[in-house]
């Protein structure tokens, strides 16, 4: 084994670690400021499970944020997948990994079985290599086949740093910010759709999700 491969094994272990140290201790000093919490209360009434769909900038912090909730989350093959897949499973929640382009439908099986089965669902529909805030169609693919809606997450925070170098612009709260929680309307996915019809719904859910990140980012700037 190279060195260079050691080293990047090493990272890859001891990274999801560094990560959660830092985030619990700096996350329990934010306030935490809840947006449209009521769409998941009923959903939770009806017994009813959903999908998290999450811009790709937003895994860490979601990883604090649902932890021990028992989510199936799926996670890119790569090694920031591996990382990111770490994280989350360190928080209490589980991971499928794999992408579209990455033993695509096997882990698309996977999923739609376990959300099925009654699990709650997570996707970062723009991951694992961008282009930043794009759908993809996995997301709506696994809503339609498991007709379970689809349900916006966004958070920001009132201080945050943003790592500009990476491809999603990943963000990070800072030590006494306020972490704005935004969850969208349920978004079902129509069982029946031709292409036309799916690319209509494809962009109405991405303006969905784009809203929900304004409302987010609008109400982090009157808190300022």
């Amino acid at each position: 084994m190279s060195s260079r491969t050691l080293k990047k094994k090493f990272i890859s272990v001891l990274a999801p670690h560094l990560l959660k140290w830092m985030l619990v201790p700096i996350a329990v000093t934010c306030r935490k400021k809840w947006l449209g919490k009521e769409f998941l209360e009923e959903l939770q009434k009806t017994n009813d499970n959903w999908i998290y769909a999450l811009w790709h900038n937003n895994i860490t912090l979601a990883s604090f944020i649902l932890k021990n909730q028992n989510l199936l989350s799926m996670v890119s093959s790569s090694g920031d997948g591996r990382i990111a897949a770490r994280v989350i499973e360190l928080f209490g929640n589980q991971t499928i990994r794999g992408s579209s382009s990455r033993g695509g439908t096997k882990v698309l099986l996977s999923m739609i079985s376990g959300i099925k089965s009654g699990k709650v669902g997570a996707i970062t529909p723009d991951g694992p290599r961008g282009p930043k805030y794009h759908l993809h169609s996995g997301a709506l693919s696994i809503s339609q086949k498991t007709k379970v809606p689809l349900v916006p997450f966004h958070v920001e925070s009132t201080r945050q740093w943003i790592f500009s170098k990476s491809w999603d612009q990943h963000k990070f709260p800072k030590p006494f910010s306020t972490i704005v929680i935004s969850i969208g309307k349920p978004f079902q996915v129509p069982e029946k759709l031709d292409k036309e019809q799916f690319a209509i719904i494809t962009a109405e859910f991405k303006n969905r999700m784009m809203q929900n990140v304004k409302l987010a980012q609008d109400t982090v700037n009157n808190l300022d």
